[in-house]
């Protein structure tokens, strides 16, 4: 056999090993029950859902908490266009923002940015309600609901309350 005839086995081999491992790697892909990946995706989002709420629960500010419920609810479902929670939601945001914009800033969250970002959020509240009772499309409820989280963002990320015990 000449040593080209052996490199086209040699090749031609390596081909059908790698055909055969292909197929059976197919197979046992296939054989997975989709029901079990389904599963681990949603383990994995709640897991994700548990930190994000935790991660807010350790705040120690109740009224920022309490907001914090209300704006999530109404925003995460309006990023994939469902603005049935928020247009629902509304007179709930307007109490919540009122009432963290009427208590009292543990210390670290006493700043003149915070502050100010709160005060905004009773009246850009206001504008989501008066959006919603006026049956205003769903981009323009979204637009200002979105200008409410931003600036909710604002106050959060500028707020470093002290645990319950330490205030």
């Amino acid at each position: 056999m000449t040593a080209s005839r052996r490199f086209s086995v040699s090749l031609a081999a390596a081909l059908a090993a790698t055909v055969a491992l292909s197929a059976s790697a197919l197979s046992a892909q296939q054989a997975t029950p989709p029901k079990a990946a389904e599963a681990h995706a949603h383990h994995g989002a709640a897991q994700e859902k548990a930190a994000k709420e935790e991660e807010h629960a350790k705040s120690g500010w109740k009224e920022l908490d309490a907001f914090h419920d209300v704006m999530s609810a109404a925003w995460h479902p309006a990023m994939k266009d469902s603005l049935a929670p928020a247009r629902a939601s509304t007179a709930q945001l307007v109490t919540a923002a009122k009432t963290w914009a009427g208590a009292k800033a543990p210390m670290g969250c006493d700043s003149p940015a915070v502050k100010t970002a709160i005060a905004r959020l009773v009246p850009e509240s206001e504008a989501v309600a008066a959006l919603v009772a006026r049956k205003a499309d769903d981009a323009t409820v979204k637009a200002a609901l979105k200008t409410v989280h931003d600036t909710y963002h604002v106050a959060e990320e500028g707020c470093k309350p002290m645990k319950h015990d330490q205030h």
